[in-house]
């Protein structure tokens, strides 16, 4: 399994989509600072001192976007893997489909947190020489409050997306999952309109859940993360059992 990691890292270092995507990282994290700055936006002086504006705005859009983000991540560490039938050969070869299996999985991980490691950075450094702010209060609001508190959630989404990536052979699964991410809040919200059975379960849908949501599991109140790390190894494990049982061709 160990070779499997490193041969997944080789072939990830050597992608141009993989630097491409380190470079939007850095690209939209410093042009969150930027924008406001060479607008030159007037801050009123009894409004909120500019740096927290800007520092919220950074952890609401990381957070709304990370879900979209990690989709983007784990397709690029797949890399066409179904296509160029890399999987397959690796299975065939005497490679046991769970070592696949988590490899892959711990290489999308990884790539994942250095994604959202170099965006933070990118940011604080940028927040820092334009509008300097205390880097504690600054790594409270953005890390603490939002990347650790979220972490469960954003990992049961990537949990998914490898699942299906593992089971499917072409991109229309991958397609049709984003289209139902993008709907479901808007569906929830409509069917929780119509009925009480959609309003009771609504809390508990992976698109809605928050650290905070108002879930009740196991007598556990509050257990978003708890019920986060349920979906992790619940798409983990049926990802898993598909892909040993999936054909060979």
């Amino acid at each position: 399994m160990i070779n499997l990691i490193k041969a997944e890292f080789y072939q990830l270092k050597i992608r141009r989509s993989s630097k491409v995507w380190l470079l939007m990282a850095i690209l939209m994290s410093v042009a969150m600072v930027l924008l406001p700055y060479f607008l030159g936006a007037n801050f009123d002086s009894q409004m909120m001192i500019p740096s927290f504006i800007i520092v919220s705005t950074y952890a609401d859009f990381a957070t709304a976007m990370a879900p979209y983000l990690l989709l983007g991540l784990t397709i690029t560490a797949f890399n066409n893997d179904n296509k160029h039938r890399t999987i397959v050969n690796s299975a065939s070869v005497g490679y046991s489909r769970p070592s696949l299996y988590f490899s892959k999985s711990m290489v999308a991980l990884v790539f994942a947190l250095v994604f959202l490691l170099i965006s933070f950075l990118s940011f604080a450094i940028t927040l820092q020489i334009f509008y300097p702010t205390d880097f504690q209060l600054l790594f409270d609001r953005i890390v603490m409050d939002n990347f650790l508190a979220y972490l469960p959630i954003w990992l049961a989404y990537l949990s998914l997306y490898i699942a299906v990536l593992f089971v499917s052979d072409g991109a229309m699964p991958m397609i049709v999952l984003m289209t139902s991410l993008v709907m479901m809040p808007m569906i929830l919200s409509l069917g929780s309109l119509a009925t009480t059975i959609i309003r009771n379960i609504r809390p508990y849908v992976l698109t809605e859940l928050r650290p905070t949501s108002n879930v009740s599991l196991f007598g556990v109140e509050n257990a978003g993360n708890l019920l986060a790390i349920l979906y992790i190894l619940s798409f983990t494990f049926i990802g898993m059992t598909l892909f040993k049982r999936k054909e060979i061709k």
